[in-house]
Parts: structure tokens; C-alpha cells; sequence
């Protein structure tokens, strides 16, 4: 029997989220239909975009894009992340993963999508090149190192006798309503693609996010940093997320000053090792991240591809990163 290519249903989700185990195992992210709905029902900017592919009643692929906006100097970019992804082991071998990318292609095109994303491992991306993906390059990060014993320590651990390493489960500030209104009174204005900041995904994608515990740092009036700590071998990594600066008027050195305040404290409570902060933020910010020292800005980051949907001539405006200030939290895992 030929294999159907539909849109998936909510009535699919069981039969989904047992494919993905089926195909992927639990991996770091584990499967479920709790995951499936935060991620691809209630994200702010819109439902994803998912097509199953069935034969003889059993679902044996399924292709997930994310809907994303990015913002440029006021204008809204429509796009797609290429996420979730699987065929089933009976079922590999069949161009099922490239039949449903490239359906998913023609219906975000034809819905208005201007572009994908998507930042994949060494062994995907050359089939997302063959579909015509771009590769824009490793995302740029910056480092601060707070404790160069232990991460040299860590070049000579063997990983093979730690396993069963999780994201550090230490209780955070607990996200309040008067952090997400504070997001009421920003406009933001930016010459680089951004995501497009409101209450609403704040709160989806850091308060709500039920993978990771999330922490913030702000005076409520003036600057939002989000972070989140991260286990790296025996190494307690401090990674800040995304930063939003809500009073643009702000001085920089009382910016520099308050987050360097705040974020000290918390590394000396919780044995930080280092921190890093993507390196398109930091450029765009330097002066109020002057806390974060001299080491400079590298692309050690995930590879980051593209592929375009409506941009055409506007496409190549894409590939540089000068052109860009996406943060970590928009390109990490989750």
C-alpha cells in the first residue's frame, strides 16, 4: 500500500509521540504528549506546521515545523524552525523524511513563510544542504571563565564513568506577573533580526518551559537577562539565554554594574565554573557586558542553515551574521 502524506491531528498525538520514541529513543528531551503540546499547540506565534506520512493506518513519519517571528527595524519576518522529525526503523530507507520535508516546503511557502531554520547535527546537515539548505555558519559566543582549575580539570575527565548528567534542578526565582508586564511597556526597535519579544512568549518559551528551569536577572525597569544553568562534565556552565534591554535610554554602565552585581552573586551561590552569552547579543551590547572581560568572541556555537521560502533576492541578506542578533535561547535545543 502507498504511504499517505496528511496534516497531523490532535487525535495523532499518541501515535506521534510513540513514533518519536520508536525512532529516537528519550534521548536528552524526553517524548510526551505534555512536551508535544507546549512546544507545537501553544507557542505564541502560532501552531506548528506538521505533517504525518501513514500506511496501512500506522503512522510511520512525521516532519515538525515551529513557527517563529524575528523582528527588523519594525518590520515582522515570518518564519519556520525545522524541529521534530522521525521515521519509523521498519520504514527507513524509503525517501519518507525527504517526502514530508519537501511537502512541508511547498505549504509553508504557499501559507506566506519567508524562511526556515534550523541548526542541525554533523550527520543531518548534509541532506538538509541536498534539499537546499544553506549553511550560515557555527553561532558566535562569548565566554567568561570563572574557574580555570576546574575546566582545565575537565579536558582529562572521562565522560564514560559519569553519566546520568541532567540540568541542574537548583530552585530559581520564581517568574512573576510583574517581570512579564514589565515586557508591556518595550518597543522594540532593532537594525538586525530579533525574535519579536512579548509577555506571552517570554512566558511560553522561559516561565512555562517544562524541560528547563529558566532564572532571571533585573531590575524591573531598565534590562531582563534570562538564564539557565547547565551541566558540562563536571563543569557548572551559566548560560545567559536572552537579554532584553527595556529602557533603551538606560545607561550602559549602570547596565554593566547591576547585571555584573546580580550575576556574580549567583555564581558564588550556585559554583558557576563559567558563563557564556551569544556572541550576536554581545556585539550589539558590548557596553553593558563589559563585566563579562577580554576573552573574545568565537564561533564554537550549533552550525546554523537556512533555506529560503519567499525571501528570493532578500535571501542572501540572511547569510550574515552581522545581520543578526539571535540569542541562545532562540537557537538551543528544546
Amino acid at each position: 500500500m502507498a504511504i499517505q502524506i496528511r496534516p497531523a491531528t490532535a487525535d495523532d498525538r499518541p501515535a506521534i509521540i510513540e513514533l518519536l520514541r520508536q525512532s529516537l529513543g528519550e534521548s536528552s528531551i524526553p517524548k510526551s504528549e505534555a512536551l508535544w503540546i507546549w512546544k507545537h499547540e501553544h507557542n505564541p506565534f502560532g501552531p506548528s506546521y506538521v505533517l504525518v506520512a501513514e500506511e496501512a493506518g500506522q503512522l510511520v513519519g512525521v516532519r515538525a515545523f515551529m513557527q517563529w517571528q524575528w523582528i527588523r527595524n519594525d518590520k515582522i519576518y515570518r518564519s519556520v524552525r525545522a524541529v521534530d522529525t522521525a521515521t519509523h526503523p521498519d520504514h527507513q530507507g524509503k525517501g519518507i523524511f525527504k517526502k514530508l520535508t519537501m511537502q512541508q516546503l511547498e505549504g509553508c511557502r504557499l501559507d506566506g513563510v519567508l524562511f526556515v531554520f534550523n541548526t542541525p547535527n554533523g550527520q543531518s546537515k548534509p541532506g538538509y544542504l541536498k534539499m537546499g539548505w544553506v549553511e550560515q555558519g557555527r553561532m558566535p559566543l562569548k565566554f567568561k571563565v570563572r574557574n580555570p582549575f576546574q575546566i582545565i580539570q575537565a579536558r582529562y575527565f572521562d565522560r564514560n564513568k559519569y553519566t546520568g548528567l541532567k540540568d541542574d534542578p537548583t530552585p530559581f526565582q520564581k517568574w512573576t506577573q510583574g517581570v512579564l508586564t514589565s515586557l508591556d511597556r518595550y518597543v522594540q526597535h532593532s537594525d538586525q533580526l530579533s525574535t519579536l519579544f512579548t509577555p506571552q512568549y517570554i512566558s511560553w518559551r522561559y516561565a512555562s518551559n517544562p524541560l528547563f528551569h529558566y532564572n532571571y536577572f533585573t531590575d524591573q525597569e531598565n534590562f531582563l537577562l534570562i538564564s539557565r544553568i547547565k551541566l558540562q562534565s563536571f563543569t557548572k556552565e551559566l548560560r545567559l539565554v536572552d537579554f532584553i534591554r527595556l529602557n533603551p535610554k538606560a545607561d550602559a554602565g549602570y547596565l554593566n554594574n547591576a547585571m555584573k552585581t546580580q550575576v556574580e552573586a549567583f555564581c558564588e551561590q550556585h559554583r558557576i565554573d563559567f558563563i557564556s552569552l551569544s556572541g550576536q547579543q554581545f556585539e550589539a551590547n558590548k557596553a553593558c557586558f563589559r563585566w563579562m572581560g577580554r576573552l573574545p568572541v568565537r564561533s564554537l556555537g550549533p552550525i546554523i542553515t537556512l533555506r529560503d521560502l519567499n525571501m528570493k533576492d532578500n535571501f542572501q541578506y540572511l547569510l550574515n551574521k552581522k545581520n543578526w542578533r539571535y540569542s541562545t535561547g532562540d537557537l538551543e535545543l528544546f
